[in-house]
């Protein structure tokens, strides 16, 4: 992958330059505001100052260990203590960048904080919070300190970033350099997450709606899926990754493989073909890397044939085979001594659910896998759901290839592709959408 940064790229180049820049960040509790904020704090250059009415540096430390290195113990200001008491205390500030008089006390506190840092970074969350703590109640008042908070970030060259628990939009939203909302909703009772980036001032956005994980308490986005690059010659082939047991063969996917514990001898797919397809292609390949033979039914399988044969064993690449009369399905497995895993295309005819019912005790009898796609959902595949041993929905959600199982339940993962330098097939990682 070409960027390896949690953070999409519109946003790194956002903050690319020198400038004070003002991020608002907005979206409903437990949305993923917070780590979305030290996750992009965690990428910049420069040094970090984080101010919250809720938070001490141990709750912080222990709900977020990985942040002990980017912000200091005196550097995460608990905002509820009265930031207008602690300077008022101290001799006169002047914040000499700053033309006019009048400095609110607030963004004195911040200077404070920040004067000594080398390229400063504050995080304030969430900002209505710190707004009322520090004394700003009234809307005409929070909004004259709003526009000297931008002015500040400015003329200090400070990036400040505003974590927001209103999604509507206000006044604050024409004021900062950028807007973010960050989504988090139920899809079939499974949690997805997304954010949208309404504005970043300056910067173009090519996809304004990102897929994102919150894994082990990290932001990580996902990269729009441009396809899976194949058929290069002469690749080293990979390493077969053995079945997990008897009755459950390898899906040829090792993260996919501990989510499911492999494939049984029916399982159902349903949704985009563009995902079955990865899936099949990585089955496949693995399956005859292990001396397996392959059947297939369906016309649209010709190129996944030849796309794969590169990254076959050279011994194996002849066992692949085409039937193009299904109602010989029952005799062909009969036929031979070997156990095949079968491909059928539940969209292309009628009659694949019966001719299958009748394949079944030979298809057990024999071990043999059948991989059966449905297409969208309530299509012929509803008839079997019932003797699936598993079934998966595959998706394309805001560009990225996701895949869920109904049996077994699981959350929704999204697809991620790690090409090797040594040409092999990609290796394909699944990252939970939690």
């Amino acid at each position: 992958m070409k960027n390896k940064s949690p953070i999409p790229i519109e946003i790194q180049n956002f903050f690319a330059d020198e400038y004070g820049k003002t991020l608002l960040i907005k979206g409903t509790p437990g949305s993923g505001k917070t780590v979305f904020a030290l996750t992009l704090l965690s990428t910049l250059k420069g040094n970090g100052a984080y101010l919250s009415t809720r938070v001490d540096p141990d709750t912080m430390y222990m709900q977020h260990p990985w942040i002990k290195g980017l912000i200091s113990p005196d550097n995460i200001v608990d905002a509820a203590q009265s930031e207008r008491e602690h300077t008022t205390k101290t001799k006169e500030i002047t914040i000499k960048p700053l033309k006019y008089t009048g400095v609110p006390d607030f963004l004195k506190a911040v200077y404070v904080r920040t004067e000594k840092m080398e390229k400063p970074i504050v995080i304030v969350d969430s900002w209505d919070a710190v707004a009322s703590y520090t004394g700003y109640y009234e809307p005409k008042e929070k909004e004259k300190l709003e526009h000297n908070l931008c002015d500040f970030s400015r003329k200090t060259r400070t990036k400040i970033i505003l974590l927001g628990e209103s999604t509507g939009q206000t006044s604050l939203d024409y004021l900062v350099d950028g807007v973010i909302v960050i989504e988090s909703d139920l899809y079939e009772e499974r949690r997805l997450r997304r954010m949208v980036m309404q504005k970043l001032r300056g910067c173009e956005i090519r996809n304004p709606v990102r897929l994102f994980s919150l894994t082990e308490g990290i932001f990580k986005s996902f990269t729009e899926f441009k396809g899976v690059e194949m058929g290069i010659e002469n690749p080293l082939i990979s390493d077969s990754i053995p079945d997990l047991s008897d009755k459950r063969i390898s899906t040829g996917i090792k993260d996919l493989d501990r989510i499911i514990k492999g494939y049984g001898n029916f399982n159902l797919f349903e949704g985009d073909h563009i995902t079955y397809d990865i899936l099949a292609r990585a089955l496949s390949i693995n399956s005859l890397n292990l001396g397996r033979y392959l059947v297939f039914t369906s016309t649209k399988q010709n190129e996944l044939i030849s796309r794969i044969s590169f990254y076959v064993k050279p011994e194996y690449r002849d066992n692949v085979e085409m039937i193009k009369d299904i109602k010989n399905l029952e005799e062909r497995i009969k036929s031979d001594k070997e156990k095949f895993i079968i491909f059928l295309n539940l969209e292309e005819r009628e009659d694949v659910d019966e001719v299958l019912k009748e394949a079944i005790p030979s298809v057990r009898e024999r071990g043999c896998v059948v991989m059966c796609f449905g297409g969208r959902e309530g299509g012929n595949g509803k008839e079997m759901e019932s003797i699936a041993s598993t079934h998966i929905k595959t998706k394309f959600i805001s560009g990225i290839p996701c895949i869920y199982g109904e049996m077994p339940r699981t959350e929704i993962y999204a697809m991620e592709f790690e090409p090797s330098t040594a040409e092999v097939f990609p290796v394909i990682a699944l990252t939970p959408i939690v």
